[in-house]
């Protein structure tokens, strides 16, 4: 390894293991190598990184200082790490999709709690036109995500590639569920922004989806490139 080499990771402060994707060619597809660096034996330093949300999981920046580790520490042989991860990213996008339903879902369920509830101008403001309209949209976005990522995961289980659906799963169920958070919150009015009401913790949970697994604009690219078999990168 370099001398310092920095990377950041998920669910990095914990294991004791580090798989590292490494270069070890120039050549674009097959130059990309994973090799396990154990943390006892060979040593790394991790410092945690604090985030809005997501805080269920830890996320870190790792720095390898002059670290070395034998040939036998390569996993799959060398060159072939592109493939595997790219074959990772279509269930892993297709996972944090679901995630960004769960969370869409439930910011849908706290608003209409919360417009059944609330009294204004002599009526619940669920009988006002235009909460009536969001609520409408919000939860025909939820099932929309919902069949997108069951769509994927059944091509899954068939055993058939996905990446193209699994992209667009997590494109609109990520990119759904920001705005769905939104709306709950602004349903909520002022009490939408204080933490005594949920809808402020799924709005900062919402924001994140988007990023990992690729973020939206990628998966945007993903898509095109299926569509007209022109690679943007």
């Amino acid at each position: 390894m370099s001398p310092i080499l920095e990377t950041v990771s998920e669910f990095a402060t914990e294991p004791d293991f580090l798989i590292c994707l490494c270069r070890t060619s120039d050549d674009p597809r097959q130059g990309l190598t994973q090799i396990l660096i154990d943390r006892q034996e060979h040593g790394y330093e991790v410092r945690e990184i604090h985030k809005i949300a997501l805080n269920s999981q830890s996320t870190a920046q790792i720095f390898l200082d002059e670290v070395r580790v034998p040939v036998a520490n390569t996993i799959g042989g060398e060159g072939g790490a592109l493939k595997r991860t790219l074959a990772h990213f279509e269930k892993s996008r297709a996972f944090v999709a679901m995630q960004s339903v769960g969370l869409a879902r439930r910011a849908l369920e706290e608003a209409v709690g919360y417009a059944s509830e609330r009294r204004q101008h002599g009526k619940v403001i669920a009988g006002h036109q235009l909460i009536a309209a969001m609520l409408a949209e919000m939860a025909t976005r939820v099932d929309a995500a919902r069949l997108l990522v069951h769509r994927a995961a059944e091509m899954f289980d068939a055993g058939l590639g996905a990446e193209m659906e699994a992209a667009m799963a997590k494109y609109f169920a990520c990119e759904a569920a920001v705005a769905i958070a939104r709306k709950s919150v602004q349903i909520h009015g002022g009490n939408g922004v204080t933490r005594d009401f949920l809808v402020e913790k799924l709005a900062r949970e919402a924001i994140v989806c988007p990023i990992p697994e690729g973020t939206t604009q990628i998966q945007q690219l993903i898509i095109a490139r299926a569509l007209t078999g022109v690679a943007a990168f």
